[in-house]
Order: structure tokens, then C-alpha cells, then sequence
């Protein structure tokens, strides 16, 4: 990450440290003349965000239990982020090791909510 990268993290997590950091090959208008920016997919304790900084800044981000129905697709090599419909990018490019990583943060914070029983079907 840049210093205005890092510097946005700090600022939005209130300086709470991430546990993953990975760099993927989706990239946003920031507006530099001729190239785009590669967004950075963090994970921190409770959620998942997307964030880049040149001129303009893009940030987003959603709640890790949001992001439960997350999956990889092998054909296109994207991580999708599901259901998160509020999120501006669902499609992140990354390699499968990358993404298998994300996976698991993700569903290892599900795991250790607290348990709610489902309602017994007829």
C-alpha cells in the first residue's frame, strides 16, 4: 500500500490493524490521467473493505456476516462478494490462493457468532 492508502486504512478503521492486506487486479477510475488503480481488499475483524487513493479516493466497505454467501469463480478468477448489494464493486480479481484466504476469514468470523438455533421446519 502507498502512504495515502495506508493513511486512509488508519483513519476509516480508527487505527485498528488489519489481519489481511492483498492488492488484486481490479482497478477504479481515481483519477490519474492514463491508468487506472488497483483496489486493495482488506479484512479487519468484524469487516471486508475495498479502498484506493490517487487524486480521488474510493472506499467501501460491509460487514463480514454480510459477505457470508462469498464465493470464487474459477472461470473469471474473481472473488465475489455476496449478498453485498450495497457494495459499488462485488467483483474483485484474485488469484484462487488470495481469495481462499479471504474465504476463510470470512467464514471463520461467521463460525464464532454466537449460534442461533433454526426454526424446526414442518
Amino acid at each position: 500500500m502507498n502512504p495515502l492508502e495506508q493513511q486512509l486504512l488508519h483513519a476509516e478503521t480508527g487505527g485498528a490493524e488489519p489481519r489481511l492486506c492483498i492488492r488484486s487486479g481490479t482497478l477504479v477510475d481515481t483519477g490519474r490521467w492514463w491508468r487506472r488503480s488497483p483496489v486493495w481488499l482488506c479484512v479487519t475483524d468484524g469487516e471486508l473493505i475495498l479502498l484506493t487513493v490517487a487524486r480521488r479516493r474510493f472506499f467501501a466497505r460491509i460487514a463480514l456476516r454480510d459477505a457470508r454467501a462469498s464465493r470464487y469463480h474459477h472461470a473469471t478468477g474473481e472473488l465475489v462478494i455476496e449478498p453485498a448489494e450495497e457494495l459499488p464493486l462485488r467483483q474483485i480479481k484474485l488469484p484462487p490462493d488470495d481469495a481462499l484466504r479471504i474465504l476463510d476469514l470470512i467464514r471463520n468470523s461467521f463460525a464464532a457468532e454466537p449460534h442461533q438455533p433454526r426454526p424446526k421446519s414442518c
